[in-house]
């Protein structure tokens, strides 16, 4: 078998309940999705680096630090939208991914490492999927 396609998403939706914006909130001056996207870059492993939003401002931080913009439908930036329709919407544009992963926009401290750890568990492990998750304990 030939290496897969693997796309990274970057989900960032414009209308959170709590904070508006947050994946636009500035850390250390640059905006928190910054830090997914550069963890993403960083990992050497994605064909793609895609982040995708229902708010056309994301199109100018995707340009800004060279990764590719997806705007999906307005009905999927809804508080109520699961994350399965953002997937399977996301899905449908890009068939031709083997494997996608949901890089978390609001996650600043992960980094390129340890997108490669999870992708590499699901190799070796034969999964279909794969939630990552910290232990606080």
């Amino acid at each position: 078998m030939t290496d897969p396609i693997i796309y990274a998403m970057i989900p960032a939706r414009a209308g959170s309940t709590r904070l508006k914006m947050k994946n636009l909130a500035l850390i250390n001056g640059k905006p928190m999705i910054s830090y997914a996207i550069n963890a993403a870059k960083n990992s050497s492993i994605f064909e793609k680096i895609i982040v995708n939003s229902e708010n056309e401002n994301f199109a100018l931080i995707a340009a800004e630090f060279g990764v590719e913009f997806y705007k999906r439908p307005e009905k999927l930036g809804s508080s109520k939208t699961k994350s399965d329709e953002v997937i399977a919407d996301f899905i449908d544009h890009y068939k031709e991914a083997d494997l996608l992963a949901w890089v978390n926009p609001i996650a600043p401290f992960q980094k390129g490492n340890d997108i490669i750890s999870a992708v590499k568990h699901f190799f070796n492990k034969g999964l279909d999927s794969l939630i990552t998750a910290e232990d606080k304990n």
